[in-house]
């Protein structure tokens, strides 16, 4: 197994750093702060941050192809403008579930979202995994979920993953053309794989599966077979979302979270919260962009 050692990128003290995403568009690093109701963009080059504040907590920010930016508010799925002042609804995620809100997203091969929901009270199943077409039409693609988190695409685009973080088990399924049906296979493994529980993910060109571990202190590479191949060792035990980018695509970004952390842990992990980033040997594969 090849080990490696991130360091931080940005001193950014997030509260609850997630959604981190790679834009192709002008090759930056987008996230949000959910709990600080903020949003951040990093310029890998000139290694320098910009920061806007938020109406709203958002779990996820993807810059459009025609502009602008998807933003996932706890109710709401939105357009906002680039400047993030003016915002128009797309579509409303389970309204009728007061305890649950969104949570992690990916765009899919053909420019449209799926998007999974967190239960903020408890760890009850109720909420669910859906897609938003370019049109803005939702469908359901499966409910009975706590925690969605992990959502990523393999290369070819015909099987998508997921995990919920409260259960552990990273799932696959394989996907009709046009995201028209799912079919549940062979899950790619399962809770133990490594420490603590997968939260968000990303995947590189060979298909390998980059999980990071919350509350365990690391992220791990699971190849499409199933078997670990890396672990990233990290300087806080709370990495939230990773995203492969950078000049050739080898650099991985990891964010992570200081709340829900213990005192005694924000002593021993000041560095909880940042930005981190490794070098590492496979490059990521080329993000699909946002046709909403």
């Amino acid at each position: 197994m090849r080990l490696h050692q991130a360091n931080t990128a940005f001193d950014c003290n997030n509260l609850l750093g997630e959604g981190c995403n790679w834009n192709a568009l002008d090759n930056t690093l987008w996230w949000t702060d959910i709990e600080a109701k903020c949003v951040f963009r990093w310029d890998d080059h000139r290694k320098v941050a910009a920061v806007r504040q938020l109406p709203d907590r958002a779990a996820f920010v993807f810059p459009r192809l025609r502009g602008g930016f998807v933003l996932g508010f706890p109710k709401l799925v939105v357009i906002s403008d680039p400047t993030f002042t003016n915002f128009t609804r797309v579509a409303e995620i389970e309204p009728h579930l007061s305890q649950t809100r969104v949570n992690d997203a990916v765009i899919d091969q053909y420019g449209g979202i799926v998007v999974g929901t967190y239960n903020q009270e408890s760890r009850d199943p109720v909420g669910g995994v859906y897609r938003i077409a370019p049109s803005g039409k939702v469908v359901t693609l499966f409910s009975g979920v706590a925690a969605a988190n992990g959502l990523e695409f393999s290369p070819d685009g015909e099987i998508m993953y997921f995990t919920d973080t409260a259960e552990g088990t990273i799932r696959r399924f394989a996907l009709a053309p046009h995201l028209s049906g799912i079919t549940e296979i062979e899950s790619l493994a399962g809770p133990n794989v490594g420490p603590g529980s997968p939260d968000g993910a990303t995947v590189d060109n060979e298909g390998g599966y980059w999980s990071a571990r919350l509350r365990g202190g690391c992220v791990v590479r699971i190849d499409r077979y199933g078997r670990l191949t890396d672990r990233v060792d990290m300087p806080t035990m709370a990495p939230t979302c990773v995203a492969l980018g950078g000049q050739h695509l080898k650099t991985l970004f990891i964010t992570s979270r200081r709340v829900r952390q213990s005192s005694d842990e924000l002593v021993r992990f000041p560095e909880s919260g940042n930005l981190f980033r490794v070098e590492v040997d496979q490059p990521g594969r080329p993000p699909f962009g946002c046709r909403i």
